[in-house]
């Protein structure tokens, strides 16, 4: 299973069409036509299929999963059943990105299912309406395009006026070479910087990783939640950056305060990163 109970209904799901006869060799002749599969290669069911292209997508990188995702995705452009299965199966393979993206978009007061099911809708939609002239990076991009329309579908929904909210902006692809294991990360890694960049809680050309990426993390979701005023955010993103601390000491700053400023923020900071661990 992938997850609470909106992944676990579509796991359910994909159980049943799985089990749709002729649905296996329907989705073989498309990839041995679109030269994914060689014409003796076979499958025994919708489900070892797919496993067996993420496989080979872990073996051989982008370069092949873009390859059969896009002789899906053609065939999911197009009307009747046939389209409906060559959707539904990229969909699968996209649940555990589309679970990921739930957990990056929960704000308090938001449903992991009621987030899931937002999200997993709007992949549905950029499944159908993937823009095919883009030829690679199929999955970075059905993640980003599913993390825009959901994050507007639950700002204009469920997103109160009273809370801050930091929009994603447009793009018209992700920068860079994302992992070829695991697109989401690459995906969230950008929307992160442009949302702490906005909310200046980083510096221009600043990359946040290890645990300071996890702190700025942490500090874009507070203030998006209304948790933490965004000029205080600053004052920790400041504070937490290397050197720092012998920065405070040559402008003056006595080691005891320093320890006591750092103290101050992990008060603060601690029940904020307990709400954040539940809603993730």
């Amino acid at each position: 299973m992938t997850g609470p109970r909106i992944f676990e209904s579509l796991d359910a799901e994909w159980a049943l069409v799985c089990a749709g006869a002729g649905r296996a060799e329907m989705v073989l002749g498309w990839l041995r036509e679109g030269g994914v599969l060689s014409a003796d290669e076979r499958a025994h069911g919708l489900a070892e299929l797919l496993a067996e292209l993420e496989r080979r997508d872990r073996a051989q990188g982008r370069v092949h999963s873009d390859r059969w995702m896009r002789v899906l995705l053609e065939r999911a452009a197009g009307e009747g059943a046939g389209a409906q299965v060559a959707a539904r199966m990229v969909v699968q393979a996209m649940l555990p990105g589309a679970v990921r993206l739930t957990q990056r978009l929960l704000r308090a007061g938001r449903d992991f299912d009621e987030t899931g099911q937002v999200v997993v809708a709007c992949l549905y939609q950029v499944v159908r309406r993937y823009p095919l002239h883009r030829m690679s990076g199929a999955a970075a991009t059905l993640l980003l395009e599913t993390l825009h329309m959901a994050s507007r579908e639950l700002k204009a929904e469920a997103e109160p006026d009273t809370v801050p909210w930091h929009p994603v902006l447009e793009s018209a692809a992700v920068p860079g070479e994302p992992a070829a294991d695991d697109p989401t990360e690459a995906v969230w890694r950008t929307v992160l910087r442009r949302q702490a960049t906005e909310a200046g809680l980083l510096r221009a050309e600043e990359v946040p990783d290890g645990a300071r990426g996890e702190l700025v993390e942490l500090l874009v979701w507070a203030v998006a939640a209304g948790l933490l005023d965004v000029v205080r955010a600053r004052v920790i993103a400041d504070e937490s950056r290397d050197g720092a601390r012998e920065s405070a000491e040559q402008a003056g700053v006595s080691a005891v305060t320093w320890r006591q400023r750092r103290s101050r923020t992990v008060r603060q900071l601690r029940p904020i990163a307990d709400q954040w661990v539940q809603a993730a």
